[in-house]
């Protein structure tokens, strides 16, 4: 009896643990990370964009960006993140920061917008490289205090206030899991 009582439950311990693989994506440990996917057209300035980013950033202040960006081509990268003012004027706040293909690579940049040069109005992740898919992630902005003024991780599947400029953008696994 207590045989057979031992049989079962281990029986039902193996169910369950390869039941528990079943729900996993393989290599993920049952983490599925969702991340914004931008599929840019064969011209520049077809990319991702925030628009009204001035409801979050001030101009004479600083503040500290950070994003992670992917790609599969087959070579590496150059990406820029770009500042529009009520101006329209373009402001870099990183030019030509370098992405290998394969890897997730997070880019960091402190930044402050001079008002001479305009409000802040919309900001752009864009490649240098048109015709190009790529993904992002985790998109912060801090002030000088450390406060998160603006956080996208599109976990709750929403493109959350990112639209596609030209672009066709869409929130999607984590292809590198």
């Amino acid at each position: 009896m207590k045989k057979w009582f031992l049989l079962s439950v281990l029986g039902v311990f193996a169910f369950l643990i390869i039941l528990s693989g079943c729900v996993s994506a393989p290599g993920t440990e049952g983490a599925l990370n969702k991340v914004l996917k931008v599929e840019t057209g064969d011209q520049g300035w077809k990319t991702a964009w925030f628009y009204d980013i001035e409801n979050y950033i001030n101009a004479d202040a600083t503040y500290t960006y950070s994003v992670r960006i992917y790609h599969e081509e087959a070579t590496s990268v150059k990406f820029n993140l770009t500042l529009k003012t009520t101006k329209d004027q373009y402001e870099s706040i990183f030019y030509g920061s370098e992405v290998p293909p394969a890897t997730w690579v997070t880019i960091e940049a402190t930044y402050t917008l001079n008002s001479s040069n305009g409000n802040p109005s919309d900001i752009y992740i864009e490649p240098q490289t048109s015709g190009i898919v790529f993904y992002f992630d985790d998109f912060v902005i801090k002030d000088e205090s450390g406060k998160v003024v603006l956080k996208t991780d599109f976990e709750d599947g929403t493109e959350q206030g990112w639209l596609g400029n030209g672009a066709t953008i869409s929130v999607v696994y984590d292809p590198a899991q």
